[in-house]
């Protein structure tokens, strides 16, 4: 007996299966230990700052930045990814709308946490962090406009690619420039108070964080990119 071509399923269908199977893991996995970073990042940051008598203005820069670059800014990237759980069942529309408001309103903070510093220390910009983190604020400014530009122009499909595109090359920036800035804060101060080993472990867990966060934010861009 002959099987006929038409029943037949192509070679390579079971492969393509266990393919798509396997990147779904994946980008499951990476979204799922991203997530468990950024939030061990933001305790340690929170907590550093409160252990020690530090300033009203460090406190204050500590509470705004990481709420808005970790909590808020790192989460509107990820709230677009088709893998991330707490969107996964919600509609494009409404992602779009939550990744905005968390946009703006992380991006508002995270500014408003880097002029208060920059206010009260008088040598902010001779260290390494300082000038760092002005980088972030101003990468953090122009993606805000950005945004913000490219939210009313929405209705104009011609121009929608460009500017998301735009858009996301600047976020992705500014978060980095943060969590490198972050990065500077935890050597130059935490490892006076926690030492060597518990300041590495917090750059570790922030670099992790951010290869997490980007890798949504480099898929986004290629989709709209190739889409």
């Amino acid at each position: 007996m002959t099987v006929s071509n038409e029943n037949r399923l192509p070679e390579n269908v079971g492969q393509n299966n266990i393919d798509q199977s396997l990147s779904t893991f994946l980008m499951n996995l990476t979204n799922t230990l991203t997530q468990f970073f950024l939030g061990a990042v933001a305790f340690s940051a929170i907590y550093f700052v409160n252990i020690f008598q530090a300033s009203s203005s460090l406190k204050q820069h500590v509470y705004l930045c990481v709420t808005g670059y970790i909590i808020l800014m790192s989460q509107a990237i990820l709230s677009l990814n088709p893998y991330t759980s707490w969107t996964k069942t919600l509609k494009h529309a409404d992602k779009k709308i939550i990744h905005w408001v968390m946009q703006i309103t992380g991006s508002v903070l995270a500014i408003a946490g880097s002029i208060i510093r920059i206010i009260d220390v008088q040598t902010n910009f001779t260290t390494a962090h300082g000038i760092v983190g002005l980088v972030a604020m101003i990468f953090t400014f122009f993606s805000l406009v950005s945004g913000l530009v490219n939210l009313i122009y929405m209705q104009f499909r011609n121009h929608i690619n460009l500017t998301k595109i735009v858009h996301s090359v600047l976020g992705s920036l500014a978060i980095s420039t943060a969590y490198i800035c972050l990065c500077l804060g935890f050597h130059d101060l935490y490892r006076n108070i926690f030492g060597d080993k518990n300041a590495n472990i917090s750059i570790v867990l922030a670099a992790f964080a951010l290869i997490g966060t980007l890798t949504s934010a480099c898929t986004n861009i290629f989709r709209r990119i190739f889409s």
